[in-house]
């Protein structure tokens, strides 16, 4: 499926009366077929009165299958969506995780494709001991609900959001941990044993000097230092840790945090363990000694005056010390996915020496414009349907404005997250994200691929990943009728109330809503994409934002009675709506 974005399309379109934004933007994305998006933050009771931002529920050839957070904790939070071409479900489920407390949080939502099913997740973030076992009781509740689904003889897909990472590249490289004990356990043993042996100088200098670093990190304090808000002119405290060396200076840690508490953690490498639901004992996930290369080294230069290169510091990164936390209890949860129950994380399966491949990155830091970031969002599949999922290569990855000789080397990531640097980060002093052209906004669009789609950063601190189909894979599933279920029906609750429009000759829109759909299934290759939780917790308002544009293009059905009943407001500057107006 190829998407066109160039200008003239987009002038034709808009002035079609029936112009439908959203539905544009999905076609010009490859024609989407399943569009799964997490943190949508709609309540429920403005999809069940049709209240919801321009009648976002209903999107011209689209069925959308929502899951809300309902309990008191989570009201105004998460909230996952999928939204499918019409013929292509067959049920859904707003609560598959047969756990009312979790699922009334709306982070899941399941709908059934007939041979195969697609689990729609947000799951929550989580890195002490506090709060990871609400994350690992949410992790295990999922897979006894994939499992449940392969027993009655259904392929599974997971797509979302999913707060964990599974391998070293999908982590910033000065991010990576090493346990600092392990490595001097190792040392003492090869010489206890009287083994000749020859260790790297980082090592040597670890050795030497870790004593003394821990030494001085007992003085360790949080400072704190008024800031002011530049928009509110609010006053606050923000905190840095603060160690004294052995000649009395006093010598500042890290960056400002928050919060006291934050400020101090980073350098606290004791062993930690939670409260493990499954088994109700406490279990380590975090051994002592481990910290990442970046503390690490800041620690040798401030504390100990020894300076590595960045070619010393690459060398840590790349050594097998070096990688991820193998005690995370997430990072465990998602190894048994791969190698127990046969699923494949699509993206480093065509993709496996990728480097600096992120999904994510830190929108308050201005993180992405220097592709400091992390891979969280994930689509896989169960090992039965990878024979039918489309063969990719590197040169299909997207490399910001044009193709680059290493598609899968640093640079070509940081030009593809950047869009070859023609998305700037906003200033310091506030004002929000910096505006970019139309022609870095464009760069999203391009040929549907397995691989990852970088919507523009005001969208989202999240990018897209995409999941290519071949076209036999029509034939597997076929074409499907809705069942009007109570699981169906609950996951839909915008059907509950007719919109005004509904009273005007709908039954025309439908009947050409199913042929589009027939017709492009049969023609195209079949996309399931994501696009993921918004930048500050953006709802999905911000997606459809311009209700002006909709009056003004004479959007049809339910999208052009509701905005023509709204106040007049002009297009934020990075609304999505922008690429569509005249």
């Amino acid at each position: 499926s190829n998407s066109n974005s160039g200008s003239d399309t987009t002038k034709s379109t808009s002035s079609n009366k029936n112009f439908d934004p959203f539905a544009n933007y999905l076609h010009l994305h490859g024609d989407i077929d399943i569009l799964c998006l997490q943190e949508h933050k709609i309540p429920l009771t403005q999809l069940s009165s049709r209240s919801e931002p321009h009648c976002c529920s209903t999107v011209e050839g689209y069925e959308s299958f929502w899951s809300c957070a309902t309990d008191q904790k989570s009201r105004g939070f998460n909230g996952v969506v999928t939204y499918a071409k019409v013929g292509l479900v067959q049920s859904a489920d707003s609560m598959p995780l047969k756990d009312a407390e979790l699922d009334n949080q709306g982070r899941c939502v399941m709908t059934d494709h007939g041979k195969f099913v697609v689990f729609n997740v947000y799951v929550p973030y989580a890195r002490e001991a506090e709060t990871l076992p609400k994350k690992m009781r949410f992790l295990n509740a999922l897979k006894s609900a994939m499992d449940r689904q392969r027993e009655g003889g259904k392929h599974v897909v997971l797509v979302g959001d999913l707060n964990l990472k599974i391998d070293k590249r999908d982590i910033y490289w000065k991010n990576r941990v090493l346990n600092v004990d392990e490595i001097l356990g190792q040392m003492n043993k090869q010489e206890d044993d009287g083994k000749e042996a020859t260790f790297p100088a980082w090592k040597r200098d670890i050795a030497k000097h870790w004593n003394e670093i821990v030494k001085v990190l007992q003085t360790i304090e949080a400072m704190p230092r008024k800031t002011t808000n530049p928009s509110t002119k609010e006053t606050f405290d923000r905190f840095r840790a603060r160690v004294k060396i052995g000649d009395g200076k006093f010598v500042m840690l890290g960056s400002y945090e928050d919060i006291a508490e934050d400020a101090l953690n980073y350098y606290t490498f004791d062993e930690e363990s939670y409260s493990d639901p499954a088994s109700d004992t406490a279990t380590v996930y975090r051994k002592k000694g481990l910290l990442d290369i970046d503390t690490l080294v800041e620690l040798m230069s401030k504390i100990c005056n020894v300076t590595w290169d960045e070619k010393t510091q690459r060398q840590i990164a790349d050594s097998i010390e070096a990688g991820l936390n193998p005690d995370s209890p997430s990072f465990l949860w998602m190894n048994s996915l791969l190698e127990e129950d046969g699923m494949v994380d699509v993206f480093r399966s065509f993709y496996p020496s990728a480097e600096a491949r992120f999904t994510c990155w830190n929108q308050f830091k201005s993180m992405r414009y220097k592709n400091v970031g992390g891979r969280i969002d994930f689509t896989l599949v169960d090992k039965s349907l990878i024979d039918y999922v489309e063969s990719s290569d590197g040169k299909i990855l997207r490399c910001g404005k044009e193709p680059h000789s290493n598609p899968l080397g640093e640079e070509a990531a940081l030009l593809a997250a950047t869009a070859g640097g023609l998305f700037e980060p906003g200033s310091f002093a506030g004002g929000g994200i910096a505006v970019a052209t139309k022609w870095a906004l464009d760069t999203q669009f391009g040929e549907a691929h397995n691989g990852m789609i970088y919507t523009p950063p005001s969208y989202s601190d999240h990018i897209a990943v995409s999941l290519l189909m071949k076209n036999s894979f029509k034939e597997f599933v076929g074409q499907l009728a809705l069942d009007n279920n109570a699981s169906t029906r609950k996951a839909q609750p915008h059907k509950k109330q007719r919109s005004i429009a509904s009273f005007f000759g709908s039954a025309g829109s439908k009947s050409s809503s199913s042929a589009s759909s027939l017709s492009t299934f049969a023609g195209a290759k079949r996309t399931i994409s994501q696009d993921t939780k918004t930048s500050k917790k953006k709802s999905l308002h911000s997606y459809f934002n311009g209700s002006k544009a909709a009056k003004e293009n004479g959007s049809s059905s339910s999208i052009k009675k509701s905005s023509s009943n709204n106040k007049k407001s002009n297009i934020p500057k990075n609304s999505v709506l922008k690429h569509f107006s005249k």
